[in-house]
């Protein structure tokens, strides 16, 4: 009797509904016809995984074959022939045509009726695994795709699909292993090298990965995230040269979506080459949304290597791009103040860190800045009151009591500035602020006499 399954399982090249919730690789395969024709085939009965149809139910089944064409009209068909002492093959065979009408819960629903009659029915695991699939229920996937292999589902799309619900539930070891088995069955399946790609990297195998992408590569040319995966493999390799090599390659053909160009400066900047890192963040903001604090931390890095322009032209885009919070505000604003002290203008400086104080009252950094600025400008009242502010935060007590004491000593206030520097150097000991307390010790004792 030719098979049932290939009318049912026609299900199968219908497109996944959108989730909110990504799986680890969306699978391609929803939409390929030859997995639908996996499912085809001569109907035999396994006795050890199948429950035998009687003369009975062949009849019955008879009947509805006609109306397989129509799956609602099929469905209601058989619903009249299911009972508790019905083959569980009917309610595979319902919840086939509720699959292939979409309706994920009835199908899970009819598998799981199917599996309560016959609980080594090898189909019915396979079916309800397929639909927690579809559903993204990981930890359900796995389990009943675990048993569809366990009672001999020894085929590419089983194994691929357990493997899919185990990468997406985060056991990568036991994907890989699943995805590999696959690939024996299916050894030119893009969605399966895609799968076992995403766990190399999962679990750093880089070298593997690497080598993996160079295949996908060469044989999907137009696929241009395989370039960007394996870019991610080489910079995991320490291989920095050729990483960047095929970030140029999608950005020269523009291909590269901002994370990729983000990458490149990235590899520019540790190089120390910042005109290229900086170009290449440029390009990234201009490429689509990025993430804001990222941004902000290579302006900073620019500005720590010395690159004063740089960082301000990407200070400026930044900000015409991006949508900053207070935080990222301060954190630009403390930059351009350095950018604004090295070139001469500390006037602008003094301005810029006054909005970061107003931003963010806590910002340690920032108020210190401000003492030491009114230090150097003989301002002792504002500079103590920045410093006394800074000394509350336990991050930056230490030096802005030091900092403190150092201007009561140069106002001769000696006995003032003695506890400030115990304290200090209780925090943070230092040889120097020793040597001084002990200075002053010994000076407080001769005035004393």
């Amino acid at each position: 009797m030719k098979t049932y399954a290939a009318l049912f399982f026609t299900l199968l090249i219908a497109s996944a509904s959108a989730a909110e919730k990504k799986p680890a690789y969306a699978l391609e395969m929803w939409s390929d016809p030859q997995f639908g024709r996996f499912f085809l085939g001569t109907y035999s009965v396994l006795p050890d995984v199948e429950p035998a149809l009687t003369d009975k139910d062949k009849e019955q089944l008879q009947t509805v074959l006609p109306l397989m064409p129509k799956p609602l009209e099929a469905a209601n068909a058989l619903l009249k022939l299911i009972n508790k002492d019905s083959n569980a093959i009917f309610d595979l065979t319902l919840g086939n045509l509720y699959l292939e009408s979409n309706q994920l819960d009835g199908a899970k629903m009819m598998f799981q009726k199917a599996i309560d009659k016959f609980p080594a029915f090898r189909r019915a695991w396979r079916g309800i695994g397929i639909v927690h699939v579809r559903q993204q229920n990981w930890p359900e996937a796995v389990s009943a795709l675990g048993r569809a292999v366990s009672l001999g589902a020894n085929d590419g799309p089983s194994y691929g699909l357990y493997g899919n619900a185990l990468l997406s539930a985060g056991k990568s070891v036991g994907a890989e292993s699943a995805f590999r088995t696959a690939l024996m069955f299916q050894p030119d399946l893009l969605d399966w090298k895609m799968g076992l790609l995403q766990c190399l990297l999962k679990q750093q195998k880089a070298a593997e990965a690497a080598a993996l992408c160079d295949e996908l590569i060469r044989e999907n040319p137009q696929r241009t995230e395989f370039i960007s995966l394996q870019s991610e493999a080489l910079l995991a390799m320490k291989d920095t040269a050729r990483a960047a090599e095929n970030l140029e390659i999608l950005a020269r053909g523009g291909k590269a979506k901002p994370e990729d160009l983000q990458r490149l400066g990235d590899i520019y900047l540790v190089a120390k080459d910042t005109a290229l890192a900086t170009s290449a963040y440029l390009r990234a903001l201009d490429a689509g949304a990025v993430d804001a604090a990222k941004v902000i931390a290579q302006t900073e890095n620019l500005s720590a290597l010395n690159d004063l322009d740089g960082a301000l032209k990407l200070s400026t885009q930044a900000r015409a791009k991006q949508k900053l919070t207070p935080d990222h505000e301060a954190r630009l604003l403390k930059v351009e103040a350095r950018i604004a002290v090295s070139s001469g203008r500390a006037g602008d400086s003094v301005q810029l860190l006054t909005r970061v104080v107003e931003l963010n009252p806590l910002d340690g950094g920032a108020l210190m800045l401000l003492g030491q600025h009114y230090t150097e400008t003989k301002d002792d009242v504002k500079a103590t009151a920045y410093y006394e502010r800074a000394a509350k935060l336990p991050d930056f007590e230490a030096d802005a009591n030091l900092r403190l004491a150092q201007l009561h000593v140069g106002g001769g206030r000696l006995a003032d500035a003695l506890p400030l520097l115990k304290r200090s150097n209780e925090i943070k000991p230092r040889d120097s602020v020793s040597r001084l307390i002990g200075d002053i010790e010994r000076a407080l004792r001769k005035t004393a006499k």
